[in-house]
């Protein structure tokens, strides 16, 4: 009888220490499961959000490359960018661009990394002090204006091509103050230490708007001046900026 007992109780102490051991096993399964169903979700999601500001980089080049397409036969350039005294079809003609980089910029600016979304809404926000009138301001600073825009364009521009590359954005810096007295344009020839990047180089040769690599694995270059062109590697234009 004790014999007995002894076996029934063994074989209730092994069926259940089988049980807890088997329990544990099952529970390991299911956290390991758990935890790699949160790793691949996080992935897809990490995947998703690195195509969404590709895209969203892209569409953005190709629209600054839009706005920066002017008409070559118009006599001031600045008049393309700020609101000045020209003919009714000039500020049409920027009314229509700034128009296309609004819209531009509602359906694409909000999958940009904050630190890049921050510098494109700066644009914006020249975009639209340039477009408003501001009579109180002599010719030569809405000269002034225009080119302030133009290289903060292409700043911003770098930036989205950092993104779209997946590649660090360049530093950050503030955007050209409209209210400061200097009349040295933006980005071109700063002081020593001055907080603004070095675009002289950009400003002294080709000025284009940039190359754009979209995810259908196009390759474009944007030149200021409209059309799409290719040009070729031995290409350097060391002319003199118009500004």
């Amino acid at each position: 009888m004790t014999e007995m007992l002894a076996a029934l109780l063994g074989a209730l102490v092994g069926g259940l220490l089988s049980a807890w051991v088997g329990s544990r096993q099952t529970a390991k399964v299911l956290k390991h499961e758990t935890e790699l169903a949160a790793t691949e979700r996080q992935e897809a999601q990490r995947v998703d959000e690195e195509r969404r500001r590709t895209l969203a980089a892209d569409q953005l080049i190709a629209a600054l490359a839009s706005f920066a397409t002017v008409d070559p036969g118009v006599r001031d350039r600045s008049a393309s960018f700020v609101r000045t005294a020209t003919t009714a079809d000039v500020h049409h003609e920027r009314d229509t661009r700034a128009a296309a980089l609004l819209r531009a910029s509602s359906t694409h600016s909000h999958a940009l990394p904050e630190s890049v979304r921050e510098r494109w809404d700066a644009l914006i926000w020249m975009v639209r002090f340039n477009q408003s009138k501001q009579p109180e301001r002599s010719d030569a600073l809405r000269r002034r204006d225009a080119s302030d825009l133009q290289n903060y364009i292409e700043y911003v521009r770098r930036s989205l091509v950092a993104v779209s590359e997946n590649r660090p954005v360049p530093e950050k810096f503030p955007a050209p103050d409209a209210r400061r007295e200097d009349p040295r344009i933006w980005g071109f020839k700063p002081a020593q230490g001055a907080i603004e990047p070095d675009l002289t180089d950009w400003q002294l040769r080709d000025r284009l708007v940039g190359k754009a690599i979209f995810n259908t694995g196009a390759v474009r270059w944007y030149g200021p001046n409209g059309a799409v062109v290719d040009l070729p590697s031995e290409h350097v234009d060391t002319g003199a900026p118009e500004d």
